[in-house]
């Protein structure tokens, strides 16, 4: 969640009121992009920031200046920076320029994350196969529970597979006990 306190948040919303939908409010799906990007975050050379364009590399202006000087094969259609200060003797601003290799890195990116998507989505498929796998045929046989009150609870399992796994394991007289209390819960007139 993105929690601001009120002042902070009151004046944000002024200046930027597309973004009160975000502000304070939960995360939807955290849990699944946490297991898909999971707590890293891009650091080096080759990080980028929020501001900073894709497939471009900031690049000081003096050092390129000396490599061209030096190299002369360099590509002769790279953007050279026109400067409106003549004879100030301070510091070169830096100047984005295009990336070639800039592509190449963004594919190797997008080829890794769409693993831990396919890795992430597998395991999750996994759990839910191995919950449902023989569950109904464990719980129909139960004693003293009609088959209405069983499927009910057959299909809250199936929509939460880590209780439907922890089910699963458990002996016949404790599977008793959790449907009674599901039972209960949702139907206490019953």
């Amino acid at each position: 969640m993105i929690v601001l306190d009120h002042e902070h948040y009151t004046n944000h919303v002024k200046a930027h009121p597309e973004d009160e939908q975000y502000l304070n409010k939960p995360i939807i799906h955290y849990k699944e992009m946490m297991n898909i990007a999971g707590g890293s975050m891009a650091t080096g050379k080759y990080a980028k920031g929020s501001s900073d364009a894709l497939a471009t590399e900031v690049v000081d202006i003096e050092e390129e200046t000396s490599k061209k000087h030096t190299a002369p094969h360099e590509a002769p259609h790279e953007e050279v920076e026109q400067s409106t200060n003549a004879g100030s003797s301070g510091p070169k601003p830096k100047k984005a320029k295009p990336n070639p290799c800039a592509e190449d890195r963004l594919h190797a990116t997008i080829l890794a994350s769409s693993e831990r998507i396919a890795i992430a989505i597998e395991k999750s498929t996994n759990t839910e196969n191995n919950a449902i796998d023989g569950l109904w045929e464990s719980m129909k046989v139960l004693p003293r529970f009609s088959l209405d009150y069983l499927a009910h609870y057959y299909a809250y399992l199936v929509d939460n597979p880590r209780v439907a796994m922890a089910f699963k394991v458990l002996e016949e007289d404790q599977k008793k006990v959790w449907v009674s209390r599901y039972v209960k819960n949702t139907f206490p007139e019953a």
